[in-house]
């Protein structure tokens, strides 16, 4: 199989940077079957194809979707107890990030999509970088800081970050994740105030039902009380349908609605959507949320990641009174440690100079 260039950059940062697989090693991909157009058909043959042509052992195993993946497929573990590497280009990997997965070999959850995202520079881009600016703003916003969340639609929010980021690379999950997109999530139990929610509620990839999501047409605002939702306001149509859609799924998983359990928001500004997110908000939900316009928080559920995601657009975060986002923009990448450590990256900094805008709302 030929496979072009800037393909093989996007699959070789993902294979050495990111998995760190070998020649001879063994690399099980685990492929999602049946779960409509998430993943494009063709990507994990491309993958394996260039792998096999790096010395590889690579084998492909098919999944079936599942709306629910509290119990593991079996086979899949017995997988990953022989092999060295796995790869899941299967929503399975993701529904069990915050579990513990076993097995000695390294495991790895891709969220780029499709062979356009591995040829753009949101794959190529090095991911041992990414893995350090996480550390840097993991430090930069833990310690028990004063953190302020505001946007454009009437967001202010202002809590305190907890004492230790506790980071250790992969940090809040149980695999690695490509590319590396968001920050630890900041426990929102102490955040108060106001929390504007428009465009859309969608899922978070924790488990799949239907309906998924509720489309906002103006704004709404949810009232924040030490990390739960106390009430909304706004039109009484769209209020009526956000607290149907919060009781809905609350019943349906017997779990506490009113939780805002974290947030976290992009780093990683080639994050973009080639469609529009209105079209599949599920498959948007999982893959452009890296983007540092974008902030979303965990709901519904006293638990990572929650079942509900409310959406922030073009976020400003101040930590301790410093700015480190502006209206979408992070201007934490014009900070001298972050300054030196793409100075070790040739040609990362043009990557944030000329940040991917569109993620997905069409505004181009």
């Amino acid at each position: 199989m030929k496979i072009a260039a800037n393909l093989q950059a996007g699959i070789d940062n993902l294979l050495t940077n990111c998995i760190e697989a070998n020649a001879g090693e063994s690399l099980a991909i685990i492929r999602e079957q049946g779960g409509g157009d998430y993943y494009s058909a063709t990507l994990a043959d491309v993958i394996a194809a260039h792998g096999r042509n790096r010395a590889l052992d690579v084998m492909i195993i098919d999944t079936p979707f599942v709306e629910d993946a509290s119990e593991f497929p079996a086979d899949i573990s017995r997988t990953m107890d022989t092999v060295d590497h796995t790869l899941f280009l299967a929503r399975i990997g993701d529904q069990a990030r915050f579990t513990d997965l076993g097995g000695a070999g390294t495991k790895t959850m891709c969220y780029a999509l499709d062979e356009r995202s591995f040829a753009s520079a949101f794959c190529s881009a090095d991911y041992r970088f990414f893995v350090s600016l996480k550390g840097l703003v993991n430090s930069a916003i833990f310690g028990e800081k004063r953190v302020t969340i505001t946007c454009a639609s009437g967001t202010n929010l202002v809590g305190i970050s907890p004492p230790d980021p506790v980071d250790d690379g992969i940090g809040d999950v149980s695999l690695r994740r490509f590319p590396m997109t968001v920050f630890r999530p900041v426990p929102a139990n102490t955040f108060s105030g106001r929390l504007a929610l428009s465009k859309w509620l969608c899922p978070t990839g924790s488990r799949y039902y239907q309906p998924d999501s509720v489309l906002i047409d103006g704004v709404v605002i949810a009232l924040i009380e030490k990390g739960r939702i106390a009430g909304f306001e706004g039109n009484e149509r769209e209020v009526r349908e956000i607290r149907a859609h919060y009781n809905f799924v609350a019943e349906k998983y017997d779990i506490d609605g009113d939780i805002i359990h974290s947030w976290h928001a992009g780093i990683h500004p080639q994050n973009g959507y080639a469609g529009l997110a209105a079209d599949n908000l599920t498959r948007w939900a999982g893959s452009a949320f890296g983007n540092p316009r974008y902030l979303h928080f965990h709901t519904c559920g006293n638990y990572a990641p929650g079942e509900i995601c409310i959406s922030v657009f073009d976020p400003s975060i101040s930590v301790d009174g410093v700015k480190m986002w502006h209206n979408g923009t992070l201007d934490f990448a014009d900070t001298p440690q972050v300054r030196a450590l793409q100075a070790r990256y040739p040609g990362m900094r043009e990557l944030f100079e000329r940040p991917v805008l569109e993620y997905g709302l069409g505004e181009s």
